[in-house]
């Protein structure tokens, strides 16, 4: 059977993989991290909740989601 992708295209081995999955993984929890001290710092001074810190909160917890179901398989 022929492969579809071509040889020219560098493909990473399983183990460079997991690594990429495992300091995506430690980065999104860091995110989610910030992102709630932040959360409770700015409630905490009585302002308004920024859109930012919200969004800090949601990129990392997609990533935390992505790759830890990656690293299950």
């Amino acid at each position: 059977m022929r492969d579809l992708i071509p040889k020219w295209i560098p493909i990473p081995s399983p183990e460079t993989m997991q690594c990429i999955s495992i300091v995506s993984l430690i980065v999104g929890i860091l995110f989610v991290i910030v992102g709630l001290i932040l959360l409770h710092l700015d409630r905490k001074k009585g302002n308004k909740v920024n859109k930012m810190i919200w969004i800090l909160i949601g990129i990392g917890a997609v990533l935390v989601i992505c790759h830890g179901i990656q690293l299950l398989f």
